[in-house]
């Protein structure tokens, strides 16, 4: 149509479109239905930026229900449809591979209703779908429904006949093992957790947490999300929410997640494991997913900046339950029993359900440890500012080192830490240059250590009243003053 002048069109809503500006930034590792699009070759082993719901469906796929089978979908569900604060962006990392993982050579008998119809399977793969003398694309198509529960052929030419018989492959994502989630780098492919390390290199983000919704339960694959997220390309910090397991054959009782987190050695300072699940309706929900929606949520509203714990924060959820769905129930006096041995959980509290606990793996009510490691904010906190630091003086290495640049170096990261104390995030913060971290060997060789010093702000964990009663107040019945 022919144009000229200014024009208004009315658009349809996207659906859950995250806000922008997000510092923290999670990466996901796990299954996702990527065999429903045409083109999953960028979608297995690499770092895929999700910005809202459809950009999820457009790159990744999306299955409404099968959560076993398609963990990431989760993580997808629980950032952009929970009903308290959409929030992206995320990072999805898909191990399912249907090239390789996928049985071969099915069929079914579709009934057509006027050229119209339905095979009820959600891992068949359109692009293998065939029928005898027909050509896909050009003669009829087979696409998923939108909650890809089922594949959808369309008879392009209005002369099929019913039913028609169609031969498929079907994607296994049984096929994927711990193996493939830890991954690791052959050659110059890096697969399975390993592939953390092309986020920043490919996407200019630095990855600030690492999550593996059904799979972090698993102890090899909590060591590999710990040690992946240590110094990320020599260099970023992240944190770590994983989950203990919450099966028949792990911890299905308090009791035995209290034993079970130390005897599988979820005792890290940069990790904060979760017991047991979450669920709304029917859906289920790994509590470090929750942790990870929760910790974005949290930083989001402080500018990005992690100060804040994200327990006692609304959970979009009805209840708790184990591996099987059984419920599980317990009250906040139970669930301080997990947080004094570093468990993070949910507990209904103040009318609603609510994240509980701000502390760390490494955390045990009256044990002797490193103050910085009691609290997730405070842990976070320091990463943040590992992390700040060296995106902001990135530019600065190999440029001479001359005493101006140190005086600049030291007095905008002292603004920086000034800004941090006025709105509460730390106590104290100092930048310094000290001869003594700086000797002459190390300046020969360009080395250059700036000390950083900070206090981070406490967490008010506990708020006790004393209260005491007092005769005092009797005399007010004779007309005296109350003392």
């Amino acid at each position: 149509m022919y144009k000229h002048g200014v024009y208004g069109e009315l658009l349809p809503t996207q659906d859950t479109i995250a806000p922008r500006g997000v510092g923290t930034l999670p990466v996901y590792f796990g299954r996702a239905p990527v065999h429903q699009l045409s083109d999953y070759s960028g979608a297995v082993n690499k770092p895929v930026l999700i910005q809202n719901f459809n950009d999820a469906v457009t790159k990744m796929g999306y299955n409404d229900s099968n959560w076993e089978d398609f963990d990431l979908c989760e993580a997808v569900y629980a950032h952009f449809r929970n009903q308290i604060q959409p929030i992206g962006p995320i990072i999805l990392i898909n191990v399912l591979d249907p090239a390789t993982m996928k049985t071969a050579g099915q069929t079914a008998n579709v009934i057509l209703v006027n050229g119209i119809g339905y095979i009820e399977n959600d891992k068949i793969i359109p692009g293998s779908v065939t029928i005898a003398e027909m050509t896909l694309g050009e003669d009829f198509t087979a696409t998923y429904t939108t909650d890809g529960k089922r594949i959808l052929i369309n008879d392009l030419t209005e002369e099929m006949e019913s039913p028609v018989a169609v031969t498929f492959d079907i994607v296994n994502p049984a096929a994927v093992t711990k193996a493939e989630v830890i991954g690791g780098l052959t050659g110059t492919t890096r697969t399975g957790i390993s592939v953390v390390e092309l986020v920043y290199q490919t996407l200019n983000r630095v990855p600030t947490i690492l999550d593996a919704p059904g799979w972090s339960h698993i102890p090899d694959v909590d060591a590999a999300l710990k040690a992946a997220a240590r110094q990320i390309n020599g260099h970023w910090y992240a944190f770590v929410n994983s989950n203990l397991d919450v099966s028949a054959s792990g911890a299905d009782t308090l009791a035995e997640a209290l034993e079970w987190k130390g005897d599988n050695n979820y005792v890290g300072a940069g990790e904060a494991p979760c017991w047991p699940l979450a669920k709304s309706g029917t859906r289920k929900f790994h509590l470090s997913t929750l942790t990870t929606v929760t910790m974005q949520q949290t930083d989001y509203n402080n500018d990005g900046i992690p100060f804040e714990t994200p327990s006692n924060k609304p959970l979009d959820i009805t209840g708790l339950c184990l591996a099987n769905g059984t419920d599980i129930t317990f009250d906040q006096v139970q669930a301080n029993e997990l947080n004094a041995k570093g468990i993070r959980t949910a507990c209904f509290w103040g009318g609603r359900w609510v994240l509980w606990g701000p502390h760390t793996g490494a955390y045990e009510y009256g044990k002797d440890m490193d103050a910085r490691d009691k609290f997730d904010a405070s842990v976070r906190m320091l990463y943040h500012i590992l992390n700040d630091f060296q995106v902001k003086n990135g530019s600065l290495v190999d440029k001479p080192m001359t005493r101006s640049r140190v005086e600049t170096i030291l007095n905008d990261y002292q603004e920086y830490l000034d800004g941090l104390i006025t709105r509460g995030a730390i106590l104290f913060g100092v930048i310094e240059f000290n001869e003594t971290s700086n000797p002459t060997s190390d300046i020969v060789e360009g080395d250059f250590v700036f000390d950083l010093a900070t206090t981070i702000t406490p967490v008010g964990k506990s708020l006790t009243a004393k209260i005491q009663y007092t005769t005092r107040g009797i005399t007010t019945l004779f007309g005296g003053e109350q003392a």
